[in-house]
């Protein structure tokens, strides 16, 4: 498998998650929140077609936008012991994301 298609499956796997973490599981505020799942999840489907048809320019803007799970990741894994284990996950598959699109960009051809 080449890395975007890891790429894309980190970011699935990310956009998977907080339904799950949020929805079913017990949530950072201490109860399940299907509000606080979907606002969490809405940002992700943006780029997500793009990041499915392997384009760098939506892969690219799909980093920028795990940037900030990732700091959520990093809070929540700090502050609240309960959600630490689905902090780590997020915080790693965000991480990978990254990993495989800068594999990926290398890969790629540059047009000057």
């Amino acid at each position: 498998m080449s890395p975007g298609r890891y790429a894309a499956a980190c970011y699935v796997a990310l956009l998977l998650l907080q339904p799950v973490w949020l929805g079913l599981l017990t949530a950072p505020l201490g109860k399940q929140s299907w509000g606080l799942a979907l606002a969490a999840t809405a940002p992700l489907l943006l780029p997500l077609r793009g990041i499915l048809a392997g384009k760098l320019r939506s892969m690219t803007w799909g980093g920028y936008l795990l940037v900030f799970y990732f700091v959520i990741g990093v809070m929540e894994a700090w502050i609240n012991p309960a959600q630490r284990t689905p902090a780590l996950l997020q915080i790693a598959l965000a991480l990978l994301y990254v990993t495989f699109l800068v594999l990926l960009s290398r890969r790629s051809p540059r047009a000057d």
